[in-house]
């Protein structure tokens, strides 16, 4: 198991090529799982701009929270923190 710092949120960057769905449902598991100490986030090299409908739809069937679930590109994501 990993240990965390008390306090301390660690981010996960989840990377797909389109980041149409693996990633997204990635990151919408992280953020549930991860409890307070961990982060999740999904992007791609060479984003679509949208998600997957049945990712989405498949989310939000199990609770997940898809309120900022997007794609994006991997190039947001150029700095620590």
């Amino acid at each position: 198991m990993l240990e965390t710092s008390a306090g301390k949120i660690h981010n996960v960057l989840f990377l797909g090529p389109h980041n149409p769905a693996r990633s997204v449902i990635a990151e919408a598991i992280m953020n549930r799982l991860g409890a307070g100490r961990f982060k999740g986030y999904s992007a791609g090299s060479q984003p679509r701009g949208k998600v997957n409908p049945f990712a989405i739809q498949m989310l939000g069937r199990l609770n997940y929270d898809i309120s900022t679930i997007r794609s994006k590109s991997w190039d947001e994501f150029p700095a620590a923190g």
